[in-house]
């Protein structure tokens, strides 16, 4: 759900983790109100909230219903411009206990959303404004990591769907594949050196064997970092003019000087069941190779009957994945 701002800068949607308290939840709505002004054309605040007004913004309330008051829309919702500075300090006071508010741009796009008194709270931000909320949440005595890209927060509410975590073994040489699964290993040479092995084994730990193959991986790896385990990802397929976004967890990374290893798991909501593991490792003489291993089972609902076809599919991608790592390849 990335969005574009009018300059073409990019801007991606922002949530509150539930965990958040109420302090941080406030800050981040004011904080992103602030920081989006200038992108703002137009702000809807309900006058009502779900508990008492706070004291505090008891004059913005007042200012609000004698607005409301006065408007032949006979409605709940009061139109303010952010360009207004009064219309502003009105939105600033009252969003985090409205029962709903949103925020739009010249274009009519919803940017900036805080509805149900603070529970639900989202903002397209670009880099420079994400900064300016973390810093304030930060400012606050709040912790920042609170804020969560939307991306990071669907992931986050999927379970793993299936149970042999870890079973594709990504730091052993030998593999047992776990009974009952379609398993999976092929190893090819990629060649030998120094320089082969310090690119193949920094690519197959940032996703590389992933987007070489022609997958996208949302979110994005920050240039020149690794992925870790625990963290969760979209891989997204082009299959002709469609694409199918696959839920993920990192189970397992391994980093040695001979051997460097990346392994996810499925999640909820992906064509298939199992786990895959890209393993780059080398022997005495230098010689590198990349070895693949996968378990892997029919996924559930519509998926199931789509099994056959995913198989297919999967046999192409693979063929892909082997050559991934071949010099000359980026």
């Amino acid at each position: 759900m990335d969005a574009t701002t009018g300059s073409g800068e990019s801007a991606r949607w922002f949530v509150v983790t539930d965990d958040a308290p109420r302090a941080t939840i406030e800050v981040a709505i004011r904080s992103a109100l602030t920081v989006q002004r200038d992108r703002l054309a137009r702000l809807e605040v309900d006058i009502v909230s779900d508990a008492d007004w706070p004291a505090e913004v008891s004059s913005a309330v007042e200012r609000a219903e004698r607005r409301l008051a006065a408007s032949p829309r006979n409605d709940v919702s009061l139109a303010l411009d952010p360009r207004v500075d009064e219309d502003f300090e009105i939105a600033v006071a009252l969003a985090p206990f409205s029962i709903g508010c949103t925020g739009t741009n010249a274009h009519g796009e919803l940017i900036w959303d805080a509805n149900d008194t603070g529970t639900s709270a989202a903002f397209a931000l670009t880099p420079a404004e994400e900064d300016a909320v973390r810093l304030a949440i930060n400012g606050a005595g709040g912790n920042a990591d609170q804020l969560v890209s939307l991306v990071e927060y669907r992931l986050s509410r999927r379970a793993l769907s299936y149970a042999v975590v870890g079973g594709t073994t990504p730091a052993d040489e030998q593999w047992q594949p776990p009974d009952g699964w379609r398993a999976y290993e092929h190893t090819v040479r990629l060649g030998s050196g120094t320089d082969l092995w310090d690119a193949a084994s920094s690519a197959v730990l940032s996703w590389g064997i992933k987007t070489r193959s022609g997958f996208a991986v949302d979110p994005p790896l920050e240039a020149g970092r690794s992925a870790r385990p625990g963290e969760r990802y979209w891989l997204i397929a082009r299959i002709g003019p469609s694409r199918v976004r696959e839920p993920v967890q990192i189970i397992t990374t391994v980093s040695t000087c001979n051997r460097a290893a990346l392994t996810y798991g499925t999640l909820e909501g992906h064509p298939v069941s199992g786990e895959e593991a890209f393993i780059v490792h080398r022997d005495d003489d230098g010689h590198v190779s990349l070895t693949l291993r996968s378990l892997t089972r029919a996924g559930r609902g519509v998926w199931r009957g789509l099994f056959p076809l995913i198989l297919i599919a999967q046999r192409v991608y693979r063929r892909r994945y082997l050559r991934a790592l071949r010099p000359g390849k980026q």
